[in-house]
């Protein structure tokens, strides 16, 4: 394979990523509006359009700027730790740090 070909075949691959992160950022952009949920419903939007495990400060502040919805730390705290424990949906991936369960 030439030079040149190489060139090609890496921009090629470069913009296909581009368009795939793209894709990814505009899907993740569009929050689903939420009709009378509980706020682990609203958390577990918040973690699924996020995608990776997220510190609750950030959950709490996500969740009042996309959602309207004002979270209690403690109470959010302590819903997820009951989730956790009883192996529903959630998952703890550092102090104070969620994810979804796969």
């Amino acid at each position: 394979m030439d030079n040149f070909t190489r060139y090609l075949q890496y921009q090629k691959e470069l913009t296909e990523t581009k368009l795939k992160t793209i894709d990814r950022f505009l899907k993740s952009s569009k929050p689903k509006p939420i009709i009378r949920t509980s706020n682990a419903s609203v958390v577990e939007n918040v973690l699924r359009i996020a995608g990776r495990p997220l510190h609750i400060s950030n959950i709490i502040e996500i969740a009042e700027r996309d959602y309207g919805v004002q979270l209690v730390r403690d109470s959010i705290v302590s819903i997820l730790i009951k989730k956790i424990n009883a192996g529903q949906k959630f998952i703890r991936t550092a102090p104070n740090t969620f994810s979804l369960k796969e």
